[in-house]
């Protein structure tokens, strides 16, 4: 017989514990640029806020941009488990992960990257070599490159420009195309761009579409080349092992608003790179236009240079030549 001092705590305690409500989870988010960056500015208003106002307890805390976490090492602490979510440019953790390095290069539009199955070797990509899982791909739509220069660039008929003697500010992503075209790489920060232009530290820059004018560059830049190229390298990307704990609701309300933000950040970034070519324009900024040969041959170079360079690479965890086909054309 159960005595009756007994029964009655273990009652009162079930009691409490049924009471109690289910513990929330708490993601620690970083981003690779600062706060002000454009397609940050973005990650936060149609993301993170959102995100943060729900009713199932889910909690994300900002811990801040690069200032907080360098850039570079971003990848590598999500993979580990240091933080929960980055919003990055996958190029910015190749070390880590080999396939980062193809985002950007691509030229397919993410509806047809998905149709393909593309996208789904990336996720496997990113689940093997990255211990994560894809959350969303924002902006894909809108996001592209061009090329900004001081001096107007000499044309050539095999590169499509002849930047020989052009100190331009360089990236792994933009690399192998400058060098393609015999130019000066320099690899600074975009915090130095406007002292390096000023100084003639550089003499050019490769550069998503949009923002030049709100850094002040344009005082500076009097040349953007045309065609555009490339596209967009910024994923969300939250660690594999966290998203595995979180409850089937606090996953289904994270998708779900990944979703709505893949449209959004079309949207907002779309105008705002419209604001910001009108601002280039009123600035005096002209457009080089390159086409014919001259186009065939500069598109040919940029996209040919990185591959080529992505083709050297033997380490992918996903087969390689397969998701270069369902990317690129």
């Amino acid at each position: 017989m159960i005595r009756r001092s007994i029964l009655i705590p273990a009652m009162a305690a079930a009691a409490v514990a049924w009471s109690m409500p289910a513990q929330s989870s708490t993601l620690k988010v970083s981003t690779c640029q600062i706060k002000t960056h454009d397609h940050v500015v973005v990650f936060l208003n149609e993301f993170l806020k959102p995100a943060q106002k729900n009713d199932i307890g889910l909690k994300l805390n900002y811990i801040g941009g690069p200032e907080i976490t360098p850039f570079r090492k971003q990848g590598g602490l999500l993979k580990r488990g240091l933080i929960d979510l980055i919003f990055c440019p996958a190029p910015y953790y190749g070390a880590d992960l080999p396939e980062a390095r193809l985002l950007g290069a691509h030229n397919k539009s993410l509806a047809e990257m998905r149709a393909n199955g593309a996208t789904k070797m990336l996720e496997e990509a990113w689940s093997k070599g990255l211990n994560a899982h894809i959350l969303a791909f924002p902006a894909y739509d809108v996001s592209t490159f061009y090329m900004y220069t001081i001096e107007k660039p000499k044309l050539s008929k095999t590169t499509g420009l002849d930047l020989k003697g052009v100190k331009m500010r360089s990236t792994g992503l933009y690399k192998p195309l400058l060098s393609a075209m015999s130019a000066t790489p320099v690899a600074i920060s975009p915090g130095d761009v406007y002292t390096g232009l000023q100084r003639g530290v550089v003499d050019g820059i490769a550069w998503p579409k949009g923002s030049v004018t709100k850094y002040g560059w344009e005082k500076f830049l009097k040349y953007k080349i045309t065609p555009n190229f490339y596209g967009a390298t910024f994923l969300t990307i939250v660690n594999k092992n966290k998203w595995a704990s979180l409850t089937q609701a606090e996953r289904d309300f994270l998708t779900k608003i990944a979703k709505q933000y893949e449209v959004r950040s079309n949207e907002v970034v779309a105008a705002n790179l419209a604001a910001d070519e009108a601002k280039l324009a009123k600035a005096g900024v002209k457009d080089v236009v390159l086409d014919g040969e001259y186009g065939k041959a500069y598109l040919k170079t940029i996209y040919g240079a990185k591959w080529a360079v992505n083709d050297k690479y033997t380490n992918y965890n996903v087969d390689y030549k397969k998701l270069k086909s369902l990317m690129y054309e």
